[in-house]
């Protein structure tokens, strides 16, 4: 379980340093990505462009992890975690933005995320 938890910070850590490309290689190419009240979408390019949407919006951004709960074992090679975050963002305003939220991710037998669900509330974010 530790190597979900390993896969989970690295991610973070590099949207957080700007190193989406390496971040996107850490989903599998079908990844389904659903950001917020935001429709689904699928495939690891579709995912990285709605990231990359977001990151448009800021000139910085921190995701902290902050309370762990311990992933399911896998089932058919899918491990599934879920995990309570917050956010810091400075947007391109200037203002700055802490957002509490929650993921649901799944993660395959190779250690790549197959899905992630993020929930929380980004208007503040839009709305700059």
């Amino acid at each position: 379980m530790a190597a979900v938890r390993n896969l989970v910070e690295n991610y973070y850590e590099l949207i957080d340093s700007g190193q989406l490309a390496d971040a996107a290689a850490l989903m599998t190419e079908d990844v389904k990505l659903t950001f917020a009240n935001a429709e689904p979408v699928t495939g690891r390019d579709a995912a990285t462009a709605s990231i990359q949407y977001v990151l448009d919006q800021t000139t910085k951004i921190e995701h902290k992890v902050v309370h762990w709960i311990e992933p399911h074992p896998a089932v058919n090679g899918i491990t599934e975690v879920v995990f309570e975050i917050r956010i810091h963002y400075w947007l391109k305003n200037g203002k700055e933005v802490d957002i509490p939220g929650a993921v649901y991710a799944t993660v395959d037998a190779d250690n790549k995320f197959t899905e992630q669900r993020l929930y929380g509330d980004l208007t503040e974010v839009f709305a700059a």
